[in-house]
């Protein structure tokens, strides 16, 4: 029999001892490591999947390898980093040692991979970008970078930037991952600079969350940036947008102050052709005026100004407090503060919004009166627009609360509606509003505040299937729309009813846009059931639910949509990327599009299902103004005196009385028509067959059921 010999404790204590020190080696090597000094050194490389990459683990080989595409003409060359990169041995102090930027110019394009396998990189200095121009073959993944003073990650993308982390606090950053996106940008997530500065192709599933800043820079050249100046203009995303921007959200963990600029949720500008779809915005917001005099300020809880083409689609803003000060000329809306399409004479529409809503609140704004005798500002606001030049806005709704802080000079004029405080259109091509509603509540009132219930001013628009209510205290001969010229029009200009939303008052086919949710405000089918959307908001579906009451239709709830405790989507339950260390996918990532109860993607509805019926709905104006009960007149009132019935409710039975004639129809929880007849005398009893809750309208007026 053979006998095994047993090491003796001495060489077992020596193995031991080794792996000790090699440990503590590494330990200290990174806790104590040496300043870089623009040194430059040759990484080892292993291949992965097929794939051959650089492995990085010191600023040294990172220099070495911004050598090899720039110098030696190496664009498609790859790399990953083997570990955190320190450029300085203590890691709150950034370098002082200009890093060479990768793919420095136009002729030494990067087109290769750069994988940073969730490590981060500490104290990086460079004059310009810490990639330059990129490729269509470009990807970075996996990537974070602290405490480093950059301009931003990449100057000019034209590959993929995905599954990253931007939570640097640079002096100079212009935005998190792009100064320009021609490419995509998908599973970010930015902590202090959002996601790119301009936006010309896609970014998608991206969250900003905490505090916003944009600079200013006029052009991007040889590795550097010229000019830069810092901006006034914030936004969560982008402050350009010309591409796309989809599934995106912004939430700035404080109130984010804005010094004499613009502000967009999303983003501040949304160029030609630019889409913003399926995005959120949830804040506190404040405009201050810096300057002596009044200044022109613009606000939009999804983007503050667009051009033609533009498209907002199913995306939500809840401004929880905005405050303004110092405005001199202003438009404030909550989706778009200012739309304007006129290009002289082209018909391109200056925008659309569809499957939208708003919930925004005016806590402030205070104009000073303008020191120039005879002249005077006027500030638009608006629950979905404050202005809108050549727009379409369709299946949107809004919640406009004005509170008691609004402070307008004497020699100033405040325009406020629930929908768009001003719409124009032109002759080549009208502006529209159709399938829509908004509440408007304030309690301020002064001579020089113009209220209207849709809008208070419109030219060449039509106004088709338009509903608002009101919660106010100025008086009740407030107009659905405060002036309509001789070249605009209104049918179904009504109080708030998801059977007439979905048919334009029985005009129409039913669209299945909208659905009935009891004791609150209609939503769109494809944002689910209403509990699951008002719980999202901390309100409850049937909180304001009645069984036989005197309430009319434009008065369902009034406290439907408001709410503070509204939640934007959590960064904080996902992972950035299967290969991020543990500390970092647990705190922070980007939106998902399937697993997040409140992610931007499930929040917002699908832009699928929401149908546009405003042609439709125009077509036939003609044909029902006569049937309507606003007609033309530009004097029709919210709520005007109507004949009243008695209604009881017994077991599966409805017994009118009182009714003085006329027609009656029920509609079930979901608005479907299940009883139409007219009245031929004083009293009249319905017996239904199946339980549940009905709307039985009759003469103008709704009351809400509950058959057991």
């Amino acid at each position: 029999m053979t006998t095994q010999t047993r090491p003796s404790c001495p060489s077992r204590f020596s193995a031991i001892k080794a792996i000790v020190l090699s440990l503590l080696a590494g330990v200290f090597s990174m806790a104590f490591a040496e300043d870089w000094d623009g040194s430059t050194s040759k990484p080892s490389s292993k291949e992965i999947d097929g794939v051959e990459y650089y492995v990085i683990t010191s600023p040294s080989e990172l220099a070495w390898f911004a050598y090899q595409v720039n110098e030696n003409g190496e664009s498609k060359i790859n790399a990953i980093l083997g570990n955190d990169i320190h450029f300085m041995d203590n890691d709150s102090l950034t370098s002082k040692i200009s890093s060479s930027t990768i793919g420095v110019s136009n002729s030494s394009v990067y087109d290769g991979i750069f994988d940073g396998a969730g490590f981060t990189i500490f104290g990086l200095f460079s004059n310009g970008a810490i990639f330059g121009y990129t490729g269509e073959n470009f990807i970075l993944r996996n990537f974070s970078v602290k405490k480093s003073n950059v301009v931003t990650w990449v100057a000019l993308n034209h590959g993929l930037i995905e599954n990253s982390i931007e939570e640097n606090d640079g002096a100079k950053q212009i935005a998190g991952f792009a100064y320009t996106n021609y490419g995509t940008i998908k599973n970010c997530f930015a902590k202090n600079f959002g996601i790119a500065y301009t936006n010309r192709g896609l970014i998608e599933n991206c969250n900003s969350k905490g505090a916003i800043g944009a600079f200013y820079s006029s052009y991007y050249s040889g590795g550097a940036f010229n000019k830069i100046e810092q901006s006034a203009d914030r936004a969560g995303i982008a402050i350009s947008n010309y591409g796309k921007i989809k599934n995106c959200a912004f939430e700035p963990i404080n109130k984010v102050v804005v010094t004499n600029g613009y502000f967009g949720g999303i983003s501040v500008y949304s160029g030609k052709n630019g889409i913003v779809e399926n995005c959120l915005f949830n804040g506190k917001i404040k405009l201050q005026n810096k300057e002596s005099s009044p200044i022109h300020m613009v606000f939009g809880g999804i983007v503050a100004s667009t051009s033609e083409n533009t498209q907002i689609l199913n995306s939500i803003a809840f401004v929880e407090s905005l405050i303004v000060n110092g405005v001199g000329d202003g438009s404030i809306g909550g989706i778009v503060g200012d739309m304007d399409g006129y290009t002289s004479g082209s018909a391109d529409l200056g925008g659309i919004v569809s499957g939208s809503y708003a919930n925004i609140q005016i806590d402030s704004l205070v104009s000073p009166n303008n020191s120039n005798s005879g002249t005077y500002y006027n500030v638009y606001v608006g629950g979905i627009a404050g202005e809108a030049n050549l727009c379409d806005l369709n299946n949107s709704r809004s919640n406009l609360i004005i509170g008691e802080g609004v402070n307008i000079g004497s020699k100033n004029f405040f325009y406020a509606s629930s929908l768009v405080a001003s719409i124009q259109g032109a002759s080549y091509n009208n502006s529209q509003i159709s399938a829509s509603y908004g509440v408007l509540k304030t309690k301020k009132n002064a001579k020089n505040h113009r209220y209207g219930g849709v809008t208070f001013e419109a030219s060449y628009s039509r106004l088709s299937n338009v509903y608002y209510d009101k919660a106010i205290s100025i008086p009740d001969t407030m107009h659905a729309v405060g002036k309509l010229d001789g070249n605009s029009t209104q049918t179904n200009v009504l109080p708030a009813f998801v059977e007439t939303l979905n048919t334009n008052a029985g005009l129409d086919d039913d669209s299945g846009v909208w659905q009935y949710c009891e004791g609150n405000y209609p939503i769109l089918v494809s944002e689910g059931t209403c509990e699951e959307f008002y719980s999202k908001f901390g309100l409850s579906s049937s909180s304001q639910s009645n069984s036989s009451s005197t309430e009319s239709s434009s008065s369902i709830s009034s406290s439907s949509v408001e709410s503070s405790s509204s939640q934007a989507p959590s960064s904080s339950s996902e992972k950035s990327s299967s290969s991020s260390k543990e500390d970092s996918s647990s705190s922070v990532a980007p939106p998902s599009n399937s697993s997040e109860e409140q992610s931007s993607s499930s929040v917002v509805p699908s832009s699928s299902s929401a149908k546009q019926e405003s042609s439709s709905s125009e077509a036939k104006s003609s044909s029902s103004k006569a049937n309507s009960s606003s007609s033309e007149k530009s004097d029709f009132v919210m709520a005007p005196p109507q004949k009243t019935f008695n209604l009881a409710v017994n077991g599966m039975t409805i017994t009118l009385s009182n009714t003085q004639g006329g027609n009656v129809r029920i509609f079930d929880a979901l608005g479907h028509l299940v009883v139409a007849k007219p009245l031929a005398g004083t009293t009249t009893s319905i017996t239904l067959q199946t339980p549940g809750n009905y709307i039985v309208r009759m003469n103008g007026i709704s009351r809400s059921v509950t058959l057991k």
